[in-house]
């Protein structure tokens, strides 16, 4: 998958924020830190820093959630991360992506702060993050 078919992705996607650039993509991926794992209308961008692993984006195709593909990728990142020296993974959520959180939840993660307005949607609302942690 190329950058720009993870911008156009992202865009599909519905997200209700700005969806992340072509560019932006390429220069994350260009950076030795960031692990990216896809499967068929999916993706997951993730970051390694000594014992630490954090998701930064989960992105699935609308026709394609409640499949398992996102589930299959955030094991997969964590598993990768366990393997050179993660202990803890991290993740931000908006507060109000139910769907989301009951998938992290599912998964171990759990609340440890909050980012007020952190989240501003392309209709002008904003919406707080959740930062979610667990232990791997």
């Amino acid at each position: 998958m190329t950058p720009f078919e993870m911008s156009k992705l992202h865009l599909l996607s519905g997200s209700l924020t700005r969806p992340w650039s072509e560019s932006e993509y390429k220069n994350l991926l260009a950076t030795d830190t960031i692990r990216f794992f896809y499967v068929e209308n999916a993706f997951l961008v993730g970051r390694l820093v000594g014992s630490d692993a954090e998701i930064l984006n989960v992105i699935v195709h609308p026709k394609y959630r409640r499949l398992g593909k996102a589930r299959y990728l955030i094991v997969k990142f964590e598993a990768e991360a366990k393997s050179v020296g993660a202990s803890r993974c991290f993740l931000e959520v908006a507060e109000s992506n139910n769907s989301a959180n009951t998938l992290y939840n599912d998964l171990g993660y759990f609340k440890i702060g909050q980012r007020k307005n952190y989240y501003e949607f392309v209709d002008g609302r904003k919406d707080n993050a959740s930062i979610l942690a667990k232990e791997i």
